[in-house]
């Protein structure tokens, strides 16, 4: 197998201002191309250490990638360490400086000298578009080893690094699918399913328990076998039924969403302890304006009351973190924006507010539709935000069930 070594450059990676997904990204890709990725190392923008692990990456690898330090300021050296490490000269790019400068121009009405800094070409290097940015990528071939300097910004590189995903396959690349499952244990899946999950040799298995994401089996093999990882996955599938809330790369808001586009139903939510975190996930799907109508934030009781009708007497007898009142608000929020499904949260998220009856992550759902309402309580663990994120892949997910039955 090929071997692949990731570069992610930037003070701001090494001093923790920012987290690495970069190299989680590249490294998963890199992987189902054939590539063993032998190390990931971050580095600051220090030109003489860049020049060290570039030289010795090069050395190393069948294959390099770099993230970062291509933008036009002082501390943006990848390009002159690339250069140094290879031996190459730097040539400046005429066309991509004209459209630099232009660039500049149209959104800033300048264009300082600077900006032309990202338009050095590394001797011999394919120029990589950057569609959403400025600053270009490039490819550069070295006998058999190849070379690729990637933007930092992942909205950037991932994109860049597509466009040139499939000339980096290897023979031994590798093919992969992810099953994604709520309300079933690790370790009773692999005590009730391990026989069809073990049955093919061919097929390596990995589970991941998350609190926040459930628990995932992911399946791998040589692109030759791809039957048999498909075998293996169809008849997880089938065993594991409703607890399967997603495959491959879509998350639990992307099935809902296909789910009410599928049957052309509108949806509302009332939220109250994820302050607005249900909704905000549901907008990243694309295309979701044709189904998600609008929700409340009704954070405190009397905005429960006077927006969703919950009424003073569910509040005084059960308390805001109950069924009887998650029934309401999702009433009210269907009513008040008018769609044909609602789905209500309320809960404890702490530290602080649980009392022995209704501990910190208690928290209660509930959904309106047409075949009625219907309620569940869970009691979450974790700190705060982390109640509030598994708040929203259950409540997600009792949606999910809730259209199944529709």
């Amino acid at each position: 197998m090929k071997k692949a070594i990731i570069l992610a450059i930037g003070n701001e990676l090494v001093e923790g201002l920012i987290i690495d997904t970069n190299s989680k990204y590249l490294s998963q890709r890199l992987k189902l191309a054939g590539y063993y990725v032998e190390r990931i190392l971050t580095l600051p923008d220090r030109f003489d250490l860049l020049v060290k692990e570039i030289k010795a990456a090069v050395n190393d690898a069948d294959l390099v990638v770099s993230s970062g330090g291509l933008g036009p300021t002082e501390d943006d050296l990848t390009r002159e360490a690339f250069a140094q490490a290879l031996g190459l000269k730097l040539e400046l790019n005429e066309s991509v400086a004209g459209k630099l400068v232009e660039r500049a121009l149209k959104f800033y009405g300048k264009a300082p000298e600077n900006v032309k800094k990202q338009a050095m070409i590394l001797e011999g290097a394919e120029i990589l578009e950057n569609t959403v940015g400025t600053a270009p990528g490039q490819f550069l071939k070295i006998g058999e080893k190849m070379v690729i300097l990637l933007p930092g910004p992942p909205t950037e590189l991932v994109p860049m690094f597509e466009s040139v995903y499939e000339r980096l396959k290897t023979d031994d690349a590798l093919y992969s699918r992810r099953i994604k499952t709520l309300g079933i244990p690790e370790a009773v899946l692999m005590d009730e399913y391990g026989q069809v999950i073990y049955s093919r040799p061919s097929v390596t298995v990995a589970t991941m328990a998350s609190y926040e994401r459930g628990v995932e089996v992911r399946l791998t093999a040589s692109v030759k076998y791809k039957e048999d990882v498909d075998d293996v996955f169809n008849q997880l599938l089938k065993l594991l039924g409703k607890h399967v809330y997603a495959t491959d790369d879509e998350e639990i808001q992307d099935v809902v969403a296909r789910m009410l586009l599928n049957k052309g139903l509108t949806v509302s939510f009332a939220e109250s302890c994820t302050g607005g975190m249900i909704s905000s996930v549901i907008v990243d799907v694309p295309g979701i304006s044709k189904v998600f109508k609008g929700s409340v934030v009704a954070y405190d009781n009397a905005v429960k009351i006077s927006l969703l009708g919950v009424s003073e007497e569910v509040l005084k007898v059960h308390g805001a973190v109950s069924e009887e009142c998650v029934r309401q608000m999702a009433r009210g929020a269907r009513r008040i924006l008018g769609t044909d499904v609602a789905l209500a949260v309320s809960g404890i998220a702490g530290p602080s507010g649980g009392t022995p009856e209704k501990p910190v992550g208690t928290v209660c759902v509930g959904i309106d539709g047409p075949s009625g309402t219907t309620s569940k309580t869970f009691l979450l663990r974790g700190e705060r935000n982390a109640i509030r994120r598994r708040t929203t892949l259950v409540a997600l997910n009792e949606l999910r069930l809730y259209l199944v039955e529709l």
